[in-house]
């Protein structure tokens, strides 16, 4: 329970209820004191009241008088009544009046709890059955704005429950949720056809506006009476803001419908991830500003987007992914402030999109080099060859081929060169009756003792110890086999 009222002009007897329903077992957010009728009238008028505890006899306004004026308010709480023996006679007059329960003073605590019980229950079952009621109206209230058919019996009881069966109302459409609105009459959406739209009743909107941090590009249509004008209202605060939206001045034309050829689109696709990327940016640019000229319809606009988007997707799937790039968004253009904020996340994305596509070119390319560095190496190990000479044959900085080759091999180039030519003398060890004075310069080595030393640090071993290993094993013959001895008995 949120608020309870206590309207009693003893300070002891009001301070003695409210502290048992602090105690009670209901929870209640808040608990409000006042001293007469007059004062629980203006209390009850301005805020939301679930339970009303009042004494009959009061100064200013007796207990039955507000009574009888809370039956005129929009929000009636549960009323219970406390009073002396001497008052029991009123008991008749306040039931017809609306009272709920009946207390005789002094008050009891058990009494007094059962009934905050009791209240509370139902409560929480009205509030389950207005939020049910609320979010079918929003449903019907949506229908409505998209022109679906609705019966006029529903259009009825939409308005009923929605309370603008007796209230001018304006549609608002802007792109983002409103903040701190709790007092206003509202209805709020926040997807219909892209945008974000309220329905409040009309005498709130110059205080809805005061409070927006978005003014300037809110789309507001003018006040109306009957909901069957809900969607005129809604298509022309849209229109508004699309208006706004496109940064159009005042007499500007209502635009052209564009479509992009196919040509064009697949030009558009195709330059990005080249250097003539700076086409599209100069493409968006100039359909901005014909855009905001009035020379192209703003939702055309975001239509052609839409279609560049849809290829996009098809051609850098994979990119979009490892980037968490989402270019759906970017068919949503009323979701943005305007015309300028929408073409800036466009050419972010599209330059994402750029620099990784980019980047996948230029590792193609460096993997390419990688590969001709590896032929020629494997080719030309034999002779003396360096990294400088490896590195100016596929064209590419000495530096820049010392990271690129370390970063595809995951070795230096020194190292990978020492295994290749390794690899290479022990298989002319174990195939060959070769010398080990002709294997050392077949493999680059010019110098016999380099070969030797070389050999024995990556090995363990010598050539020649190498050589008889294999050929032990080769005949079956292990070092570790215990040879078996023949001898006399």
């Amino acid at each position: 329970m949120k608020n309870v009222l206590v309207a009693e002009d003893c300070k002891i007897i009001r301070k003695g209820i409210s502290a048992m329903i602090a105690r009670c077992q209901v929870p209640v957010d808040q608990i409000i004191e006042c001293k007469n009728g007059q004062e629980a009238l203006e209390i009850a008028g301005n805020m939301p009241i679930d339970v009303l505890i009042t004494d009959i006899r009061m100064p200013e306004m007796d207990g039955i008088t507000l009574v009888q004026e809370l039956q005129k308010k929009k929000y009636i709480p549960r009323i219970v009544a406390i009073s002396g023996y001497d008052d029991f006679s009123f008991a008749v007059d306040l039931l017809r009046c609306g009272v709920r329960e009946y207390l005789l003073k002094p008050v009891k605590r058990e009494e007094l709890n059962a009934i905050m019980v009791k209240l509370e229950g139902e409560v929480q079952k009205e509030s389950v059955q207005r939020r049910s009621k609320m979010a079918l109206c929003r449903s019907q209230l949506k229908r409505i704005l998209l022109s679906e058919n609705i019966t006029q019996e529903e259009m009825e009881e939409v308005e009923r429950v929605s309370g603008f069966h007796e209230t001018e109302f304006s549609v608002i459409c802007s792109n983002r949720m409103p903040k701190n609105q709790e007092n206003h009459q509202m209805f709020y959406f926040p997807d219909v056809e892209g945008n974000c739209v309220a329905l409040m009743a009309a005498k709130d909107v110059r205080d809805f506006v005061l409070c927006s941090s978005e003014n300037g590009y809110l789309g507001i249509s003018d006040s109306y009476e009957g909901l069957w004008n809900l969607r005129r209202a809604y298509e022309e605060a849209r229109n508004q803001r699309i208006r706004l939206f496109c940064m159009q001045k005042e007499g500007s034309g209502p635009g052209n419908s564009y479509l992009i050829p196919p040509n064009e689109l697949e030009c558009f696709v195709q330059r990005i991830g080249t250097q003539k990327n700076v086409k599209n940016e100069s493409f968006l640019l100039n359909m901005k500003d014909r855009v905001k000229n009035g020379e192209i319809e703003g939702i055309w606009f975001q239509e052609l987007i839409c279609q560049i988007t849809a290829r996009v997707k098809e051609f850098y799937g994979k990119i979009l992914e490892a980037e968490e790039v989402r270019p759906d968004d970017l068919c949503h253009m009323l979701a943005f402030d305007n015309i300028d904020e929408y073409c800036m996340e466009i050419r972010r994305v599209l330059s994402t999109i750029n620099q990784r596509a980019l980047g996948q070119i230029d590792d193609f390319k460096k993997r390419i080099k990688m590969e001709q560095a590896l032929a020629y190496i494997n080719e030309n190990y034999p002779k003396n060859i360096n990294m400088a000479m490896v590195s100016n044959h596929i064209s590419m900085n000495y530096t820049v081929f010392s990271i690129a080759f370390k970063e595809y091999t995951k070795d230096n180039f020194v190292s990978y060169l020492r295994k290749i030519r390794m690899n290479e003398a022990k298989r002319l060890l174990s195939e060959t009756d070769l010398k080990i004075g002709v294997i050392g310069p077949m493999t680059g080595y010019e110098d016999p003792k380099h070969f030797m030393k070389t050999f024995k640090w990556t090995t363990g071993v010598t050539p020649s110890e190498f050589r008889k290993n294999l050929r032990r094993k080769e005949g079956g013959i292990e070092n570790n086999t215990p040879k078996t001895k023949i001898g006399t008995f």
